[in-house]
C-alpha cells in the first residue's frame, strides 16, 4: 500500500531530543532550535537524514515531501527508492542576503534538475515563513518558481506570533531584537504591510500564483481557504507537530468541503514523537473527532505525492 508523509525536515532527525514532551509556546520552541542548528556538520547531518529515511522505510512510506536547509537529502532519499518532492529552505530577513542566497539555491536547482536520480524524486523550493523571510524573497521565488514550474513550498499560518507580526507588527517576531542566533539586518519587518492575514499576505505577492504547497495553515478565515482553493494550492496538515507547539486545530472539514488537496505530513523529529505517518493518521481521527469522518483521514494517508505543480 502507497503511503505519503508530505512534509519532513529529515535533517532533523537526529536532534530529536529536542522534540517537546508537552506543549510549549513555538516562538520559544524556535528560538531554540535555531541555536541548535548551527551547531552541526554536515557528517552529523548525513547522519540524521539516513536515520530519517530508515524511519520513513520502517513506517512503509513511499512518498515524501522533504525540506532541506543543507542540500544534502536529495541523492540518499532517490537511491533509497522513496519517491516526492525535496524543496531547497531559503530563508533571511535582509533584502540583499536574500535575494544572494535564492539565487544560490536556484542554481543548485537547477542543477539538480539536471541529476541523472531526479524523476520519481524531484527538486523544489521552499521559503520557509513570513516571520523569517524578506517580502521580495517571497515575490521573486514564487514568480521564478511558476515560470520554470518548480514546486513550492511554504510554512503558512502556523502560529498566533505569526498572525501578530503580520497584523501590527506585535509579538515575540517584532520586538526589536534578535530572536535568533541568525546575524540578520533588523527592522525589516516595520515594512511590512499591516493588517494582512498569513495568507492574505502571501496572495499579496504573487504567491498564490505559483501553486504552492503550504505547510499547517492552522490561523486561517473562510476568506483564506477560498483563495487557497481557488488559486489550486494545496495543503499539509501536521496534527502532532501542531499540538506540541500550541499552535491549535487546522479546520480540516472546510479545507475539505472546499475541495483543497490535503496531505498528511509528520514534520520533523524535533516537533513529533516519530515520523510514523500512520500514528499521525490516528491523532488526527481523535483532534478532528466530530468534525471529519476516519475514513476521510484515512484517505489522506495513500493520498499520491507530489501533487502536480
Amino acid at each position: 500500500m502507497t503511503l505519503t508523509n508530505a512534509h519532513t525536515h529529515l535533517e532533523l532527525t537526529n536532534m530529536r531530543h529536542l522534540c517537546p514532551q508537552e506543549p510549549v509556546d513555538f516562538a520559544d520552541w524556535i528560538r531554540g532550535l535555531a541555536g541548535h542548528q548551527s551547531l552541526r556538520t554536515s557528517k552529523q547531518i548525513m547522519a540524521g537524514i539516513e536515520q530519517g529515511i530508515a524511519e520513513l522505510q520502517a513506517s512503509g512510506v513511499t512518498y515524501v515531501g522533504d525540506i532541506n536547509t543543507s542540500q544534502l537529502s536529495f541523492e540518499p532519499l532517490a537511491r533509497f527508492g522513496l519517491k516526492g518532492i525535496v524543496y531547497l529552505e531559503v530563508f533571511w530577513r535582509g533584502r540583499g542576503r536574500a535575494l544572494r542566497l535564492l539565487e544560490r539555491v536556484q542554481e543548485k536547482i537547477r542543477e539538480i534538475r539536471r541529476h541523472p536520480l531526479h524523476g520519481d524524486m524531484q527538486i523544489g523550493l521552499t521559503i520557509h515563513a513570513p516571520y523569517s523571510c524578506h517580502p521580495e524573497l517571497f515575490r521573486r521565488g514564487a514568480a521564478w518558481c511558476k515560470q520554470e514550474a518548480v514546486p513550492l513550498c511554504i510554512h503558512i499560518a502556523e502560529s498566533q506570533a505569526e498572525v501578530d507580526l503580520l497584523a501590527d507588527g506585535s509579538g515575540p517576531f517584532g520586538e526589536d531584537r534578535w530572536y535568533y542566533r541568525w546575524p540578520q539586518k533588523l527592522g525589516i519587518f516595520k515594512r511590512l504591510p499591516t493588517g494582512l492575514r498569513p495568507v492574505e499576505y502571501l496572495a499579496s505577492l504573487g504567491v498564490l500564483e505559483a501553486r504552492p504547497l503550504l505547510v499547517h495553515a492552522i490561523r486561517v478565515n473562510d476568506e483564506d481557504i477560498r483563495m487557497i482553493a481557488d488559486s489550486g494550492s494545496a495543503v499539509v496538515h501536521c496534527p502532532r507537530s501542531n499540538h506540541l507547539l500550541s499552535c491549535g486545530r487546522m479546520p480540516l472539514e472546510q479545507y475539505l468541503a472546499a475541495g483543497v488537496d490535503v496531505y498528511l505530513g509528520t514534520d520533523s523529529r524535533v516537533s513529533s514523537p516519530d515520523l510514523d505517518i500512520r500514528a499521525e493518521a490516528e491523532f488526527a481521527k481523535q483532534l478532528h473527532q466530530g468534525f471529519v469522518a476516519p475514513e476521510a483521514i484515512d484517505a489522506l494517508l495513500v493520498k499520491p505525492f507530489p501533487c502536480e505543480n
